[in-house]
């Protein structure tokens, strides 16, 4: 039996949800509030979307939507729609909320659904929804995690606030320095308070 084999005989009577949770502070949910609030987040309005990795973005876009973004990237330097982290849990999928169109040419193959307080069932916010094994974006996912879970992960993404599509390019630079460092994703997010210091208008 080999090792991966092992670890899922191991553990198949114990939450792989439970397993995370043990690794991590217990304030992990807050952090993950924090972070996305770094992009402009708000639990009471903010819709994030969810994407299998590998096919985010793989739509093709018609001609009126090819003049948007190339004017988005023209006065801003980027698009306002980006990735915020990923996670491997597969429960992700039973959260998200099914989007209408069934058009594959409407919709990305690897596009599983979104997450928002107006439309979920027990009226939470995304980041209460959102798998504890969340990771930002450019940090280093835990290799035991992924055995665990066992599936390709999910993209986490959301519309930034225009006014703040200009300074996103901040934290994205700040994340890499971080990974640089080894940042270790399961203890404390300390990360954060670096990155709240640098001169950003999130709103």
């Amino acid at each position: 039996m080999n090792i991966h084999s092992s670890l899922q005989s191991s553990i198949s009577d114990v939450s792989k949800q439970q397993l995370v949770s043990i690794k991590i502070p217990p304030n992990r949910r807050q952090e993950i509030l924090e972070y996305l609030k770094l992009f402009g987040y708000k639990p009471e309005k903010t819709i994030l979307q969810v994407h299998i990795i590998g096919f985010f973005n793989k739509r093709r876009l018609n001609q009126r939507e090819l003049e948007q973004k190339t004017k988005a990237v023209k006065r801003y330097g980027g698009t306002s729609f980006l990735v915020v982290g990923r996670t491997y849990d597969p429960s992700i999928i039973d959260k998200a909320i099914k989007p209408k169109s069934k058009d594959p040419l409407k919709s990305s193959p690897g596009y599983i659904g979104y997450l928002w307080k107006v439309k979920d069932l027990d009226n939470k916010s995304p980041h209460e929804l959102i798998p504890l094994d969340f990771t930002p974006i450019h940090l280093p996912y835990p290799d035991d995690w992924k055995m665990i879970f066992e599936t390709k992960g999910f993209l986490i993404a959301m519309h930034v606030p225009t006014t703040f599509v200009k300074d996103k390019n901040k934290i994205t630079r700040a994340l890499y320095h971080i990974a640089k460092s080894g940042v270790n994703i399961k203890k404390e997010w300390s990360f954060l308070n670096d990155i709240k210091n640098l001169s950003y208008n999130n709103i």
